[in-house]
């Protein structure tokens, strides 16, 4: 038997083809890369075997269409074992991608991911989504995470496109939500060396991941490659372990980037990820439940949780306990005491001691209202419980007495059989602070003049049943907090971090795998910002955005001092010359317009009708606005 090997040209040096041919007989119909005379010499380098570069092309033996006769058969077999293809790594992190549940992949172009790009793309077992600007993409693939609550994949070239993911992996983090950035790298000796597009990519999102890998190359052998798989497997699972959170995989790749790719190695295997969660509770906090007179339970930002909302009706339709919860927790009822900023107006108005809790439990993720916050960091004596499955330092009211490491189904599950009341009286307070506080708003808006606080009225008690509201940062998920959602069948605001920059791509991703008509209230600052999010050809038809322009950002016009300020229209308030209409016809979205409210009305309804994503744009008078948002809460608070 004649044993040939198949010699391949890479950009750096003559290697051995990690997909060897071995051939009997005549070799006629082979390809071969290139046919010169020659020997062949192996010098070993700290990395795998190769063909030396100074190897002798005096005449010698003929090689036969390009190939060598070489070694016995039992020396090719562990020469074999040896060579590990260039991009060998890459095949084998998108199989442990696919192995271990990952479904969805949002995909910026460039050339040095091209090879993960045509592996995500050729497999079925992903649904692979294009985006071009890197910051929408990810804040894109986050609002896919929300909705299907399973770790999505980003997927970007090297150099700054690496860096346009923190913004999206920032509120990830916070938010607490599995992203998996795969961030394509030049090899290491290219780092500072004026080669194009590097930059140093290693563990670059430190401070806003759970964790980071960089993945080996070359690799050195079987054994390394294998220890690589499981470093994937376990970077994924700690995306998804206690407190959910982003990861990054870094890639080094080196070219050629086109070439035909090898099928995944033979020896992969990767453990499924088993997260075991304590369903035990010490008697002692059941206990304290139970002799406490005046409890409260606050709902942090949650997505929604059909077990969740079942026990808060549970607890406040026996009186057990006061619920609070703002539009974010996605937790509502009839009892639920909401929209929180404008009951909190009443109680300050009332005598302090008649809805102070003795005993606070929270849960969730981080609540909105400042006044709710000052208003409970002065509560020092309360016994406050915080519930959340893994343990953290967060004691946003400074009074945290105790963290309760489980899954908040669980205690509350507990505490809802226990039975017992709380005071009739603490109760009533609160529910009659509630009603009068909504009782206010009749009087105000029928002789409110047009603008911003109207139209949010207007908005959001006319939202289309079944729809998912989506509330950008700043002014919107404010007003949210002063007029009733409960009509939306979910509500999402980037509170993580609560920037401006990608409420739109998060609600897009979020639209982008739901049948729900989704609801996207902007200010004109925060959709400008994020105007790529509309760059998209996924871009979903049950997509409605209205974006508010009041010249700016009319949030500043609201606090005391920035609105004094002489520089505050140019660098505070940033009045801009955007036409948002002709944004809007750049990216093809269907435009309506409103300027008063006769206009609103008609527009209104012809925008939640309109076939295919949609824009619209209702112009409110920028001073106007604080004068009758001041008025109502003055209104909310004398209101009897």
């Amino acid at each position: 038997m004649n044993i040939f090997l198949y010699l391949e040209k890479s950009p750096f040096f003559y290697h051995i083809s990690p997909n060897i041919n071995f051939k009997c007989g005549n070799l006629s119909e082979q390809k071969p890369h290139f046919s010169t005379y020659g020997i062949l010499y192996l010098e070993k380098s700290p990395f795998f075997y190769h063909i030396s570069p100074s190897i002798n092309l005096e005449k010698q033996k003929h090689l036969q269409n390009g190939f060598l006769p070489l070694l016995p058969i039992e020396d090719i077999s562990l020469l074999c074992m040896l060579m590990i293809h260039h991009l060998q790594h890459i095949v084998d992190l998108v199989a442990v991608c696919q192995q271990k549940g990952i479904s969805h992949v949002v995909i910026s172009p460039g050339s040095r991911n091209a090879p993960l790009t045509r592996l995500f793309a050729s497999n079925n077992a992903f649904t692979c989504l294009s985006i071009v600007d890197e910051r929408a993409a990810a804040f894109y693939a986050l609002g896919i995470s929300l909705a299907i609550q399973k770790p999505v994949a980003i997927v970007c070239t090297s150099g700054t496109a690496v860096l346009n993911y923190a913004p999206a992996l920032a509120e990830a983090f916070y938010q607490r939500v599995p992203l998996i950035a795969i961030t394509a790298d030049r090899p290491a000796h290219l780092i500072d060396q004026q080669d194009n597009q590097t930059i140093h990519q290693v563990n670059v999102y430190h401070n806003y991941i759970k964790g980071s890998i960089n993945l080996k190359w070359p690799l050195e052998s079987e054994n390394v490659l294998k220890q690589q798989h499981a470093e994937i497997s376990n970077i994924i699972d700690l995306a998804i372990s206690g407190i959910h959170g982003p990861v990054q995989i870094n890639v080094p790749i080196s070219e050629p980037l086109y070439e035909a790719l090898p099928q995944p190695s033979p020896f992969l295997a990767i453990s499924k990820n088993t997260s075991i969660h304590s369903e035990k509770i010490e008697s002692s906090f059941v206990e304290t439940w139970q002799n406490a007179n005046r409890r409260m339970v606050l709902c942090g930002q949650n997505t929604p949780n059909e077990e969740l909302q079942q026990l808060i009706n549970l607890l406040s339709e026996e009186n057990q306990a006061v619920i609070l919860a703002e539009p974010i927790s996605n937790l509502k009822g009839e009892n639920v005491i909401s929209p929180l900023d404008r009951v909190l107006m009443r109680v300050e108005q009332a005598n302090l001691e008649e809805f102070q809790p003795d005993l606070l439990v929270s849960f969730g993720g981080p609540v909105v209202s400042k006044r709710l916050k000052q208003w409970l960091q002065k509560q020092s004596n309360l016994i406050h419980w915080r519930i959340a499955e893994q343990e953290d330092e967060i004691d946003t009211y400074q009074n945290r007495k105790a963290h309760i490491t489980v899954n908040p189904t669980v205690i509350l599950g507990e505490f809802a059989h226990v039975g017992k009341s709380s005071e009739s009286q603490f109760i009533e307070n609160w529910q009659r602070a509630m009603h009068q506080s909504i009782a206010a708003d009749s009087p105000f808006f029928s002789a409110a003049p047009f603008c911003d606080a109207s139209v949010f009225n207007f908005i959001l008690n006319n939202l289309p049943k079944q729809a998912t509201l989506h509330l950008g940062n700043s002014s919107p998920v404010r007003y949210a907090q002063m007029y009733s959602c409960h009509t939306a069948k979910a509500v999402y605001s980037n509170r993580g971090v609560s920037g401006i920059d990608g409420s739109l791509s998060t609600a897009s991703g979020i639209a982008t795998v739901s049948e729900d008509l989704h609801l996207v209230l902007l200010g004109d600052l925060s959709f400008v910002y994020d105007s790529n999010a509309l760059w998209n050809r996924n871009l979903s038809e049950n997509l409605r955005v209205v974006v508010i322009n009041n010249g700016g950002g009319g949030i500043f016009r609201l606090l005391p001092g920035p609105s004094e300020q002489e520089c505050f229209e140019d660098f505070m308030e940033a009045n801009h010359p955007v036409q948002i209409e002709k944004l809007a016809q750049a990216f093809g979205v269907n435009y309506l317009k409103a300027e008063n409210q006769q206009e609103l009305q008609l527009q209104y309804s012809r925008f939640i009708e309109q076939k295919g994503p949609s824009l619209l744009e209702i112009k409110t008078p920028n001073t106007e606005n604080p004068v009758q948002f001041k008025a109502h809460i003055q209104k909310i608070k004398g209101y009897i």
